[in-house]
Order: C-alpha cells, then sequence, then structure tokens
C-alpha cells in the first residue's frame, strides 16, 4: 500500500520539485557546498547560500523532460542504497522497487541514526510512516534550534492559531486536551509557544493531525524564514547546513583530507546524501495530494 503510494507520488511530482530533488541526491557535494557555506557565515547573509547553489544547479535539468527525471530520481535512491535496477513494465514493478527503497532507507536509519532507532515503534505503523513521522520531529527540533525573532515567533504562532481553528472540531479539542487548555481563542498559539515553547506546542499538533500539518509547517517556516519556493527548503536547509558546518571545521576537515584525501571526501558525500534521502522521499510523499493522474505510460519502460 505504501510502496504504490509512493509510486503515484513520484509519477506526480511537479518539475520544480523533481529537479530540486534529483539536485539534492544527484549533484550535491562536500566541496561543492563549503564554499557557499563559508561565502554565508563570513557575510552574515539572511539567505541561504547553499540553497541558491542547489537552484543553479536544478537549472541544468529544465529541458529534462519529467518522466525522465522521475526515473533519474527514482535511480540516484537506487544506488544510494544500492538496490539493483530492475525493469520497470508495470505499475506493480514500479511498487515493488519503491518498496525496496522504503526498507532500505528503515533500515540504514535504524542502524546509523541513534535518534532514529530510539524513535521507531513495534506497533502497527508502517516503515514509511516511522520515516515520515521522525523527519517531522527533525522539522520541530530544527525550528526549535533556530534564532527567531519576537515578531517571528508571533508569525509562526498566528498561522499555527489559523491552521489548528481551521481543523474539524474534534481535532481541535484532542489538541487543547494535549496542551492543557480548554479551548481555543484568538492569538492562542501565540500564548502557548511563548509560554511552553515551539517544540511542546507543534508535537501536540503532530500527533493529532500527522502528515497535513507537516506540508503546512514547512510552508509557514520556509516563507517566515525567507525560504520560499518548493514545500520543504527549511527542513532541506537546517539538514545541509548543520551537516556542512560539522565536515567545514578545520580540526575535521583538514585532519580528514590529510589522512584519507578523496576517500574521506566520498564517505562523507555518501552521509550527506543519506542525511537528504529522507528529506526526498518526504517530498515524493507530499505530492500525494496533488491535483490530477499518474502519467504511467511515460515513465513504464517499453
Amino acid at each position: 500500500m505504501n510502496s504504490m503510494a509512493m509510486a503515484d507520488s513520484l509519477l506526480m511530482m511537479k518539475n520544480e520539485s523533481l529537479k530540486f530533488s534529483y539536485t539534492l541526491l544527484h549533484d550535491s557535494n562536500v566541496l561543492k557546498m563549503l564554499i557557499p557555506f563559508t561565502r554565508e557565515k563570513i557575510n552574515k547573509s539572511s539567505q541561504s547560500e547553499i540553497m541558491e547553489m542547489i537552484n543553479r544547479e536544478a537549472h541544468k535539468y529544465r529541458y529534462t523532460s519529467n518522466s525522465n527525471l522521475q526515473k533519474m530520481l527514482l535511480g540516484e535512491l537506487e544506488a544510494l542504497y544500492k538496490i539493483p535496477r530492475s525493469n520497470l513494465y508495470t505499475k506493480q514493478d514500479v511498487a515493488d522497487q519503491c518498496d525496496r527503497v522504503i526498507n532500505a532507507m528503515y533500515y540504514d536509519l535504524k542502524k546509523n541514526n541513534k535518534k532514529f532507532a530510539a524513535f521507531v515503534t513495534d506497533d502497527n505503523t508502517t516503515k514509511l510512516e516511522q520515516i515520515m513521522e521522525f523527519q517531522m520531529v527533525k522539522l520541530v527540533d530544527s525550528i526549535n534550534e533556530e534564532k527567531a525573532t519576537d515578531e517571528q515567533l508571533s508569525q509562526i504562532g498566528d498561522l499555527t492559531d489559523e491552521f489548528v481553528k481551521g481543523l474539524p472540531k474534534h481535532q481541535q479539542n484532542q489538541i487543547a486536551e494535549k496542551l492543557g487548555i480548554n479551548k481555543f481563542t484568538n492569538n492562542t498559539m501565540r500564548q502557548l509557544i511563548a509560554t511552553n515553547g515551539i517544540t511542546v506546542v507543534f508535537s501536540a499538533i503532530v500527533q493529532v493531525t500527522g502528515f497535513a500539518f507537516y506540508t503546512t509547517l514547512t510552508s509557514i517556516v520556509a516563507g517566515i524564514f525567507g525560504l520560499i519556493g518548493l514545500t520543504l527548503p527549511f527542513a532541506v536547509y537546517a539538514t545541509l547546513t548543520s551537516t556542512v558546518a560539522v565536515i567545514a571545521n578545520p580540526l575535521f576537515f583538514i585532519p580528514a583530507l590529510l589522512i584519507g584525501g578523496n576517500q574521506v571526501l566520498k564517505w562523507q558525500d555518501n552521509k550527506i546524501k543519506k542525511t537528504i534521502a529522507p528529506i526526498v522521499l518526504m517530498q515524493i510523499m507530499l505530492e500525494a495530494n496533488s491535483v490530477g493522474e499518474p502519467d504511467w505510460e511515460a515513465f513504464l519502460d517499453g
């Protein structure tokens, strides 16, 4: 079920999302990101130099068809997790390959990410759902770590308040119960965030609304922090900058180059890509809500 949903969503991805996601996996590497990262820190820029670099790289694929980009993106995920390429003659062939990607990503995260290993459960939640929920938690954490101004926090509160008030009454009641309040009034979220912090408030909303809030949350935060464009720019930006910050540290980078040279760089490139891959999977799954139908005829092998 989840693998077919991923297959359908992949084929419904918009051109900009496809180019951006493929570039993240195919064209991003340590050396390419170090220069814009350093420039951003020196200039104290309010815009992300890394994101600008990725957008420039993505422009190379402006004449590549959606069906080819979809195949290329799936191919990058296959290569990253060492999944053999299969002929894709039917919808089920694509779903089976997506299932292999989901399983490989899940077990890689479980093995190499201590936070994910502690997060996963043995209940009826599927592997895909657990990966998605973990990404929500990571995004909330990254927002909490961001040095937001009082005005930005106020905006986040107001927009979150608007989101919650648009929910069905039973969901509003569930969220209110989790947050220990009787009902929502004007600027409730602003007050709750100021009192309890973003993590507590957002975690309560995520527990009730799940995927729907993730979509809204990324859009809200991306807009407020000046990363307007795709649905997940803030999640990508937070992941890339935190990873590159570690690699860019001279105490790490120079000894690593002296000892291992290219092998160390390749290892770090692979590490970055495996950090990015779950975000790309989230980007794919967000397309499930797109209007239209998957173009299977253009995607499937002859």
